[in-house]
């Protein structure tokens, strides 16, 4: 029973000290923090070990190795924690500036669409609507680029870039063959 309750407390000792060093101490900024709760871990767990030595020596290796258990364990365990956490927050940078791009794709479609859904820009600048001219066919190309990129998970910053490369060339097409309606119409 005695060796039970040793037990315990060797295991809660060294997890503790394990996220100690792994969670607190980098939030500090401080680097004896590091040391003080390593030495604090090691004051409490010696005499959990060292102790039982006098009476079996088996059971003092044997809390020694659960400890060793413990220190491997914690420490394997709050690195993939740690891991898994930076993973969500680049996904929520990501996911983040994939929203900023995606609502700048639906202020030019917006724009874009006011050229086709109202009839008097459609009179007035026909060269928006056909994709016989050259400004116009590539807009529609970067249209379409755009729209296929926004549907992708934006789980990494590179698929975030591809869609605000193609959502600045949107911007770039729809520019142009705004210019080139515009000049037609003054040239007409």
């Amino acid at each position: 029973m005695v060796f039970l309750v040793l037990a315990v407390l060797v295991v809660l000792t060294t997890a503790t000290t394990m996220w100690l060093l792994h969670v607190r101490a980098p939030r500090e900024n401080d680097p004896d923090s590091i040391f003080w709760y390593a030495f604090a871990g090691l004051c409490v767990l010696a005499p959990l070990i060292l102790i039982p030595v006098q009476h079996n020596k088996p059971s003092s290796l044997a809390l020694l190795g659960i400890s060793a258990v413990t220190a491997t364990a914690s420490h394997t365990l709050l690195r993939r924690y740690r891991a898994a956490g930076i993973a969500s927050m680049v996904r929520q940078r990501a996911r983040a500036a994939h929203a900023t791009v995606a609502a700048q794709h639906d202020y030019l479609i917006e724009r874009w669409c006011r050229y086709e859904l109202d009839p008097a820009l459609a009179i007035d600048f026909p060269a928006m609507s056909d994709v016989r001219i050259p400004e116009t066919a590539r807009l529609i190309r970067s249209v379409t680029a755009a729209a296929r990129l926004r549907t992708a998970l934006p789980d990494t910053f590179d698929a975030v870039d591809s869609y605000q490369q193609a959502v600045a060339g949107l911007r770039l097409a729809l520019e142009t063959a705004e210019e080139n309606a515009r000049a037609g119409t003054r040239a007409a």
